[in-house]
C-alpha cells in the first residue's frame, strides 16, 4: 500500500477541502444566484434536460468517504483533481449555496459535483445508500461484499448516469484506495485510456497523459498477479519438476503455505499450516508475510493429500492464533501424542481413535525460561525436560496440573542434555562430565533416567563408540529380539561422525532396575547419601552391542521407522534411508532444496518431511509438507 494516509477526519479538515470548492467557483455562483433569481431559472434547475455548471473534466473526481480513511492524497498523486468531504457536509453545501435545492443524499451531491466540473462522485460503502432516485443506466445494481466503492457520473458523463462498482480485490496488492482506483477506471472515458488503441481520440491521448500515474498504479495490480503466479510456478518447478529423486516425492501442502507435518499413530499425518500472503507494491518484487493463525488439518492414511485434507477440530477448535514467537509443535515418537508450546504455555492432546480425534490432556503450568525447548513428551501426559545454567543441570518431568516439576536427575557433575523416552518408565540423553572443572576438561556419555526412581542414572561411556569424544544425539529406536534399542549420533577424531544401533541385552526397565539394584547393595557415597548428588552407575556393556550403520554421512534428525526396519535422516540437505540392521544407504530425495526432519508413517512404508524452499524476489523462504515411498 503506497504512503501512509492521513486517517483524520475532522470538520476542519471537511470544512477546508470544501473551502476550496467555493473559491474555485466564486464566479460560478454569482452567474447562478443571478439566474435562479427569476422563477423561469427555479424551474430550469430542477428540470433541466442536461448538466449545469463547468464543463466536467474526466480527472475531476469527488470522495463521498465513509471511513477515517482519506483518499484525496492518492487521487492526487495519480495525476487526478479531487476533492471529499462526508455525504451531510456535502448535503449542507448544496443546501447553503441553493436553497432552492431540493435534493438529498447521493443526488444532492451529484448536482453540487455538475455545477463544480467533477466528472465522477465515489462513494464509499454503496450499500448503506440509496440510489432509488437516480436516473442510472441500466438501474441500481446489488452490491455486493466486497464492493467498497459506486462511482457515479455526473454532469456531461451522466444523463443517465453510469454507476460502476470495484473489481474484487486482488489477493496480492489490495487496499481501500486501490479499490476506488478500479471502480475509477471502469468509467468511460478513463477506460478508454488502459488500452493502448491508435483510434483513441485527442481528449482520451491527452486524459491519458494527465492521469498516467493511475494506469501506472492500475496496471500493477495486474502485474502483482502476474508476479506472484510467476513465483508460485516456480516454486512448483523447485519441488516438482527439478526434483530427480525416484519415485518423486508428493506435496502435501501449497506453495502459498508454510506447513508443518506430523505422521500419526492412526497411520494419518497432521498439518500445521498458515497462508503465506503475498503482495507486491510495483508488481515487479514481491513482499510475503506470514499469516499469524495456524490451520489445523488431517490427511488419512491413504487419501489424497489435497482432496483428502479435512480439518482437526479436536485441536483448539482447529486452529491456534499466533501471539508471540512461532509456535513448537512436538510429538511423541510413536505419534499418539502432540504438544503445543506457544506464548509460555503448553497443551498436551492425546490421539485416540478414529481419524484426528484428540483428548486434550491439559496445559503445564511449570514455566520455562523463554527461548528453552519445551520438552519431550509421553503418552502418559508426562513431558520430559532438561535445563541447566552453568553450574548445575537438571532433567525433570512435567505434568498438566503440576505445581512444581518431579526431578528424576539434578547434578552440577555434568550437562544433560533433553532425553528422548525409551518405554513407559526409561528415558536416555546425551550428557558432558565435568571431569576437571579448573580445565575446562569432560567426557561424553549417555545417561539412562527412570522416572520411577528419581536420583538415580545409569552411565554408558562414549568410549564404547569407537572411542568417540562426543555423542551428539540420541533417538528412540522400537525393541530388538533381546531389549532396548535406541540410536545415537557419536564423533570421535579417528573416526569423524558416525551414527550407531545400540542393542542392550534386556528391556530398558529391567536394565536399570537391575542396575540399581545391584548398585545399591554397597554403601552410596556421602554426597549420595546426604541428597547433593544423584547415584550415577555405570553400565556393565556385556551384552551390549554397538553397530556403526553409517559412517559416510553426516547425520542429522535420524528416526526409525516403527516396525524397526529402516532408519530415516537427512544430510547435506537430502533426504536418505539405510536398514536398522546395517546396509546400503538410499537417498530419496535428489534436489537443490532443503529437505530436513523426516518421520515414518505409523505402517513405516512412508517418509514424511519439510522440505525448506526459496522464494523468487524475496528474500524469504518457505517450508511445506512433502512424503515419499521409503522403499520397504
Amino acid at each position: 500500500m503506497a504512503g501512509s494516509p492521513d486517517r483524520s477526519d475532522s470538520p476542519d479538515r471537511s470544512a477546508s477541502d470544501l473551502d476550496i470548492l467555493r473559491r474555485s467557483h466564486r464566479g460560478k455562483f454569482v452567474a447562478l444566484a443571478a439566474l435562479l433569481a427569476t422563477a423561469g431559472g427555479l424551474v430550469w434547475w430542477n428540470n433541466r434536460p442536461g448538466p449545469i455548471g463547468n464543463d466536467e473534466q474526466a480527472e475531476r473526481v469527488l470522495v463521498v468517504p465513509a471511513t477515517n480513511w482519506r483518499y484525496k492524497p492518492y487521487l492526487e498523486k495519480w495525476g487526478f483533481v479531487a476533492q471529499e468531504s462526508r455525504l451531510k457536509t456535502m448535503v449542507d453545501e448544496l443546501k447553503e449555496k441553493v436553497p432552492e435545492a431540493t435534493e438529498d443524499g447521493p443526488a444532492a451531491v451529484l448536482k453540487l459535483a455538475d455545477w463544480a466540473g467533477f466528472a465522477f462522485v465515489a462513494f464509499e460503502d454503496p450499500k448503506s445508500l440509496d440510489f432509488s432516485g437516480l436516473d442510472i443506466e441500466g438501474g441500481v445494481p446489488t452490491f455486493a461484499e466486497h464492493h467498497r466503492f459506486a462511482v457515479v457520473s455526473a454532469g456531461d458523463y451522466a444523463f443517465p448516469h453510469k454507476l460502476t462498482v470495484n473489481a474484487e480485490p486482488s489477493e496480492f496488492m489490495n487496499g481501500p484506495e486501490l479499490d476506488l482506483l478500479s471502480a475509477l477506471f471502469a468509467q468511460e472515458p478513463l477506460a478508454s485510456t488502459l488500452r493502448d488503441d491508435p483510434k483513441n481520440s485527442p481528449d482520451v491521448i491527452v486524459l491519458r497523459t494527465k492521469v498516467q500515474e493511475g494506469i501506472d498504479a492500475f496496471d500493477a495490480i495486474t502485474a502483482a498477479e502476474a508476479t506472484v503466479a510467476k513465483i508460485a510456478d516456480k516454486a512448483r518447478v523447485l519441488l516438482v519438476d527439478k526434483e530427480q529423486g525416484q519415485p518423486k516425492p508428493t506435496l502435501l501442502g501449497g506453495v502459498q503455505e508454510s506447513v508443518h507435518p506430523i505422521a500419526l499413530a492412526d497411520g494419518g499425518t497432521l498439518l500445521l499450516a498458515r497462508k503465506a500472503n503475498f503482495s507486491s507494491s510495483s508488481g515487479f518484487n514481491a513482499d510475503l508475510e506470514l499469516a499469524t493463525t495456524w490451520q489445523f488439518f488431517h490427511v488419512p492414511a491413504g487419501a489424497d493429500p489435497v482432496a483428502g485434507r479435512v480439518p482437526c477440530t479436536s485441536l483448539l477448535g482447529g486452529s491456534l492464533e499466533e501471539t508471540g514467537r512461532s509456535p513448537v509443535f512436538r510429538s511423541s515418537p510413536q505419534g499418539d501424542v502432540l504438544q503445543i508450546h506457544e506464548a509460555g504455555r503448553s497443551r498436551l492432546f492425546k490421539l485416540e481413535q478414529g481419524g484426528c480425534n484428540f483428548t486434550a490432556l491439559g496445559e503445564i503450568t511449570v514455566p520455562i525460561a523463554r527461548g528453552d525447548d519445551p520438552g519431550e513428551p509421553h503418552r502418559s501426559g508426562r513431558v520430559a525436560r532438561a535445563q541447566g545454567d552453568g553450574r548445575e543441570s537438571v532433567v525433570y518431568l512435567v505434568k498438566p496440573g503440576d505445581e512444581v516439576a518431579f526431578d528424576l536427575v539434578r547434578t552440577t557433575k555434568a550437562s544433560l542434555q533433553l532425553p528422548v523416552w525409551l518405554d513407559d518408565d526409561v528415558l536416555a540423553g546425551p550428557a558432558e562430565e565435568r571431569v576437571d572443572p579448573d580445565n575446562y576438561s569432560t567426557r561424553a556419555a549417555i545417561y539412562f533416567y527412570s522416572a520411577s526412581r528419581p536420583e538415580r542414572a545409569l552411565r554408558l561411556d562414549a568410549q564404547n563408540f569407537n572411542a568417540a569424544s562426543q555423542l551428539q544425539y540420541v533417538a528412540w529406536a522400537p525393541p530388538g529380539p533381546q531389549g532396548a534399542r535406541l540410536l545415537v549420533r557419536a564423533w570421535g577424531p579417528q573416526t569423524g561422525e558416525q551414527l550407531f544401533r545400540v542393542d542392550a541385552p534386556a528391556p530398558a526397565s529391567q536394565l536399570f532396575a537391575d542396575a540399581i539394584a545391584e548398585a545399591e547393595k554397597t554403601p552410596l557415597p556421602a554426597e549420595v547419601r546426604d541428597g547433593m548428588e544423584p547415584l550415577v552407575v555405570p553400565i556393565d556393556t556385556r551384552g551390549w552391542t554397538f553397530t556403526p550403520i553409517v559412517s559416510e554421512f553426516h547425520v542429522d534428525a535420524p528416526v526409525a521407522s516403527p516396525d524397526g526396519r529402516l532408519v530415516a535422516f537427512a544430510s547435506d540437505n537430502e533426504l536418505h534411508v539405510v536398514p536398522l540392521a546395517g546396509g546400503t544407504v538410499r537417498t530419496l530425495t535428489r534436489n537443490e532444496l532443503e529437505d530436513h526432519t523426516p518421520m515414518f508413517s505409523a505402517d513405516g512404508k512412508t517418509v514424511v518431511f519439510r522440505t525448506r524452499f526459496p522464494i523468487e524476489k524475496t528474500n524469504w523462504t518457505l517450508t511445506t509438507a512433502r512424503s515419499i515411498p521409503s522403499g520397504e
